[in-house]
């Protein structure tokens, strides 16, 4: 599995880094069917704080599953697009144990 992790109008905090590998390694049992995953983080400099945006582009066989989700944090964001992606891809693989 490929991993990508960038920011946009953000630096990518290394806290945040390591959520995210700690929120893939819940996928570990389909690592060998997921082709990338790209983890894209916005942060708003709007005076409203507290827009952070996650979006994830999974590639996998055959489709690609785009997520995108915001919270007042990043790592809620995070959070949020995550639990999206894990339940996404084990609806697409119910069989894999």
């Amino acid at each position: 599995m490929n991993i990508q992790i960038r920011g946009h109008r953000t630096q990518v905090q290394p806290r945040w880094r390591d959520h995210i590998f700690e929120r893939l390694s819940k996928l570990d049992r389909f690592v060998e069917r997921i082709i990338k995953v790209e983890y894209v983080l916005t942060s708003s400099h709007h005076h409203l704080k507290g827009n952070e945006f996650c979006r994830i582009n999974a590639k996998v066989p055959r489709k690609t599953i785009a997520i995108k989700r915001k919270s007042e944090s990043m790592i809620g964001a995070i959070d949020a697009a995550s639990h999206v992606l894990e339940r996404q891809v084990q609806n697409l693989w119910k069989d894999v144990k």
